[in-house]
């Protein structure tokens, strides 16, 4: 989502058609934690729009941390709701650009790698990937003027990837901005879509995604002026690809809202808890009755944000995490019309229940050691702690047996907990020869939950006398902890 003042004025005409169809309800979570995958599916959502940040995934080149990503792939299937990942936002090694921005890498082949393994880990469990986001604003495009035919380029390299990894996956072409600018800082939705037809993208997208904003209008405004497009933008969006003979191809919208705190230079965008509400019910009934070619309709966003955040005021929720009235506006207009998957009761886990993967280390301490130690867990220094998320259908009526790989843990006092309960004995000694050491807890079943449970691994200090330099905290890597019966 950006906020961007829109500057030349236009007329809007619709093209609709009668009938009521049946459409997808997706959520845009910011971080796609339990609370709010659950609250999604409270919501009647039968699907989460969620980002994975490249920067995040793969900081390093070559180093892929999957701990993250993991976790939502299965919390989403826990809950019955369908995934549609965004894959954009570079990392420091490829671009030059400043992180403030989202920038296209240096290298397309750097992207293709990306996008690829993202989708051959996920194969057959992510629905759909979005190729980067609003790459007609300056602020999406590493600050350079939007360039439709390099975005095409970029689309044309993630939908090979995408289908190289998992050829079912659907690819959906980046929601554009939508805006009345041609300058350096904007282009046109229109146009930039215009532009990309022109370029070929025709053949490297199945579904082409849309951001309608109103920008403070109901989305029955009858048209646009210079400050505000209308919601009705995407039925102009759509002539375009009618125009290309893309009639086959569906419309997600991927991205709507209103804000209930807008920005100070744009007062005007903002509307009550109460407009906001109703705005929501309004779009999707206007969906339902007018577009049968939308096929899918994602609120932006479904998440609790810290007071101040320019993406709270369009948020379900308060700071305080209290639903505003469109929450519970869009539960009564939703309905059950979606097939909502494996709802969590009929979610049956696997044994082992994979809490961490063996391919993913985590690395808790101080220090920054060589090959094969992994980078500092989530590159803070020191790394105290990790807490990663799991899920149980039912823990039965056993107990259960932790199971975790260990490199070089040489002090005592380092902690395994699960739902806040420590498990004891705490993590052993080892020599320093870096192998990996299995070791095993036991878990009583009595501090297993059915539904989501965590998993928190302290690191210790270092005594001073063992020490030659300072006091410092203890390094060890995990990886591939399991949970066995």
């Amino acid at each position: 989502m950006t906020i961007l003042i829109c500057l030349i004025a236009l007329g809007l005409s619709a093209c609709r058609t009668s009938g009521s169809v049946p459409v997808r309800l997706a959520a845009h979570t910011l971080r796609a934690e339990d609370e709010w995958l659950a609250a999604a599916r409270e919501a009647e959502f039968d699907t989460i729009v969620q980002l994975f940040p490249w920067r995040e995934v793969e900081p390093t080149r070559g180093q892929f941390h999957w701990e993250a990503t993991d976790q939502i792939v299965t919390g989403a299937e826990f809950h019955g709701l369908d995934l549609v990942v965004r894959l954009d936002q570079h990392p420091a090694w490829a671009s030059k650009v400043n992180l403030a921005l989202n920038a296209p890498p240096d290298e397309l082949e750097d992207y293709r790698n990306f996008v690829q393994r993202v989708s051959e880990r996920y194969r057959g469990r992510i629905r759909a990937y979005i190729i980067w986001n609003e790459p007609n604003l300056a602020i999406e495009w590493g600050g350079a003027k939007p360039d439709p035919v390099a975005f095409t380029r970029l689309l044309t390299i993630g939908y090979e990837a995408v289908k190289a990894g998992d050829p079912d996956a659907l690819v959906v072409a980046a929601g554009l901005a939508p805006t009345n600018s041609h300058d350096n800082q904007a282009l046109d939705d229109r146009l930039f879509l215009e532009a990309m037809y022109q370029a070929g993208a025709s053949d490297v997208f199945d579904v082409l995604a849309a951001h309608p904003y109103s920008f403070g209008q109901s989305p029955e405004a009858p048209q646009s002026d210079s400050q505000h497009p209308a919601f009705e933008r995407l039925a102009e969006l759509r002539a375009i690809m009618l125009q290309h003979g893309d009639d086959h191809k569906p419309v997600w919208i991927t991205e709507m809202g209103w804000t209930v705190d807008p920005p100070p230079e744009q007062p005007d965008i903002g509307v009550t808890p109460t407009q906001q509400a109703a705005y929501l019910v309004e779009a999707l009934e206007l969906v339902r009755r007018d577009w049968p070619w939308v096929e899918l309709v994602t609120v932006w966003n479904l998440s609790q944000t810290e007071a101040g955040d320019p993406f709270g005021g369009f948020s379900l929720f308060e700071a305080t995490g209290q639903p505003r009235p469109a929450y519970r506006a869009w539960q009564q207009a939703a309905g059950s019309v979606a097939d909502r998957g494996v709802p969590e009761e009929q979610w049956v886990a696997h044994n082992p229940v994979s809490i961490l993967a063996e391919d993913v280390i985590i690395h808790l301490g101080d220090t920054d050691l060589q090959p094969p130690w992994w980078p500092l867990f989530g590159g803070r220094k020191p790394s105290l702690s990790w807490t990663g998320g799991f899920y149980l259908s039912e823990p039965g009526p056993e107990d259960w047996v932790l199971l975790l790989e260990l490199m070089q843990q040489n002090e005592i006092g380092a902690t395994v907990e699960i739902n806040g309960t420590r498990l004891s004995p705490d993590l052993p000694q080892q020599d320093f020869t870096r192998r990996w050491l299995t070791i095993s807890r036991k878990v009583p079943r009595s501090i297993l939950s059915p539904g989501y449970n965590e998993i928190t691994i302290t690191t210790v200090r270092l005594l001073p006398d063992t020490q030659h330099d300072e006091f410092v905290w203890d390094d060890f890597q995990v990886r591939n902890i399991r949970l066995v019966r």
